[in-house]
């Protein structure tokens, strides 16, 4: 090619380069980028399912934060693309609360502001050395998870939900890193894949200078499929037991009704369960999801009986009746009920003469076909919160009386359950080597609650499978599918497989590499039959946790301790902030 026809060419790919970088940081580019991450990302994640779109999600927001001036810009800038993505993902929170949603979002929305003002601050995403490409996707990388980790984690519990690692699920050979780094590792894959990506863009797609960057995130590729499949190609189960789960489908209101009365929810359930047992006959373990049943320990009955008021009376009778079925269905059957129901203890009558229980629990009954109901129980420990009670009781009173103004409840009572003991992680015994945990409701996004359920003692796992119990009936569309795949890394991570009973669905079963079958719809009423197989192998997860996220948190807060560093040095001298 002649000279003049070269340098004529180098300059026109300059001008277009000059008027992409200007169309990147006008206003509209960085609006239009942000859009096409968060539908990407959108798309990714469950019902829709289209994990390959996750791949790249991250890339148009990683070219907006380098594209802006400042890290105070691409935190402001991220934020606006993290309240997008939530919204465009839990928007269904609206149906309980409006305000909630709201100040939520702007909440999440943090956490991306944090992750923007790090790698913009700490010049992650700049031109640079080959060698210091291939760090800057590991940084990056560890910056995104470590992030995802500390929502996860805080305020108020953390709220686990729309992980990277989440849209995974379909493909399973890449999550089954999760027995030893949780699902913060595959996010960490996921990330840097993004990172190298959008470094060889930012690069002018010069492939000299993007190798590097490539080599890392192929030899992460590498590493976690080959290691996924495996593990998938491992024969490490035993046949368990047969468990039958009920799916009611009554909706849920925001104060607690169900939209049908005790009895009707309770004749649904047996007769339910009756034709589940006529059609399988060797089932072991029937499964009643979350808050189904009123209170069923005596003392609630036995309070209300000593009001000697005719309705009370009534009342009482009524869950001591539903007691004695459940214990006779147990015996004449032969077969374990595990029930969700509500306890309640120490009642008061407050000042507008309203009866209310001071102790009262989102709880899991235990009948067996020997004893009826067990002594055994297990009480919610980590509750929901603004859910199941409202945070600054104590702790900020202004801030707490501001919550329950915006909620459906009138009384504070309305607002508070008890949580039940740290410690107490109530392990059932359907039989020696058929032994369960049964997270209730969101305890099963908690990762680290169901990693101590499971921690091994003697160097055999507390319990062999996952029962949990949940009533979605508050939410709408999008949040079942999500909960399910959110709920499937509990198995990868402690290679156990799960039986899921929910209200409105998705009830069903995942086996402990994360398959998930013999579903049930959301929105359908019905049961399903399926014999867990049950794995013998003892995870490094159950027994070391969150140290892969951890020590991404601490990479995150070692950059932006820099950034920071960067910033104040930059004050006297410009040259060092930019």
């Amino acid at each position: 090619m002649p000279r003049l026809l070269r340098d004529r060419t180098k300059a026109e790919d300059a001008a277009v380069s000059v008027e992409r970088r200007k169309l990147v940081e006008t206003f509209w580019g960085k609006v239009a980028l942000l859009f096409v991450a968060l539908l990407l990302f959108t798309l990714a994640f469950a019902p829709i399912k289209q994990f390959y779109l996750a791949w790249i999600a991250l890339v148009p927001w990683l070219i907006v934060v380098r594209h802006c001036r400042t890290p105070i810009t691409a935190a402001l800038w991220s934020w606006i693309g993290g309240v997008g993505f939530f919204i465009a993902n839990m928007w269904w929170l609206v149906f309980v609360t409006g305000p909630g949603m709201i100040a939520l979002m702007a909440l999440l929305g943090l956490y991306w502001a944090a992750a923007g003002a790090i790698i913009r601050g700490s010049r992650l995403l700049e031109a640079q050395t080959p060698a210091k490409s291939a760090l800057a996707v590991l940084a990056i990388a560890a910056v995104w998870t470590g992030l995802e980790w500390f929502r996860g984690t805080w305020p108020l519990g953390g709220l686990a939900w729309l992980y990277w690692g989440h849209t995974q699920s379909p493909l399973l050979a890449v999550c089954q890193i999760a027995d030893f780094a949780g699902v913060f590792g595959i996010s960490f894959w996921g990330a840097a894949v993004n990172a190298a990506i959008a470094l060889h863009l930012l690069n002018r797609r010069k492939v000299k200078s993007s190798l590097p960057a490539f080599a890392v995130a192929g030899a992460l590729t590498v590493f976690v499929v080959g290691y996924g499949l495996f593990r998938l190609l491992q024969q490490t189960t035993s046949p368990g037991p047969t468990v039958l789960v009920v799916q009611p489908n009554y909706p849920q209101s925001n104060d607690g009704r169900k939209g049908a009365s005790d009895q009707e929810i309770l004749d649904f359930h047996l007769r339910m369960t009756m034709r589940g047992l006529r059609s399988h006959a060797d089932v072991d373990l029937v499964i009643w999801s979350e808050t189904m049943m009123p209170p069923l320990n005596p003392d609630a009955a036995a309070y209300w009986e000593s009001l000697q008021m005719p309705q009370a009376d009534k009342m009482a009778r009524q869950w001591l009746e539903t007691d004695r079925q459940l214990a006779a269905l147990s015996r004449r059957k032969n077969v374990s009920l595990l029930i969700g129901g509500r306890y309640e203890a120490n009642h008061k009558i407050t000042a507008d003469d309203f009866i209310v229980a001071e102790d009262e629990r989102n709880s899991a009954y235990w009948y067996t076909p020997t004893g009826g109901r067990s002594a055994q129980r297990y009480d919610k420990i980590h509750l929901v919160p603004f859910g199941e009670y409202l945070p600054f009781r104590s702790g900020f009173p202004p801030l707490y009386r501001l919550f329950l103004s915006l909620s459906p409840y009138k009384r504070a009572e309305d607002f508070t359950l008890t949580p039940g003991d740290a410690d107490a992680m109530t392990v059932f015994e359907l039989k020696p080597g058929w032994r369960f945990v049964t997270p209730i409701c969101f305890e099963d996004i908690d990762a680290n609650l169901v990693r101590k359920m499971f921690q091994p003692v003697d160097g055999r796992k507390r319990a062999d499978f996952i029962v949990n119990l949940t009533n979605d009936g508050w939410f709408e569309f999008n949040e079942m599918p999500q909960h399910l795949q959110a709920a499937t890394f509990r198995s990868i991570e402690n290679r156990v497989p799960t039986a899921r009973s929910v209200n409105t669905g998705i009830s069903g079963f995942i086996d402990s590499n994360g398959r998930q079958h013999d579903l049930l719809g959301a929105g359908v009423e019905g049961t399903s039959v399926a014999t867990l197989s049950l794995d013998s192998r003892v995870t490094i997860y159950s027994r070391v946790g969150d140290i892969f996220a951890m020590a991404c948190a601490a990479v995150a807060a070692g950059l932006a301790i820099i950034s920071l560093g960067r910033w104040w040095l930059g004050r006297s001298n410009p040259a060092v902030a930019h």
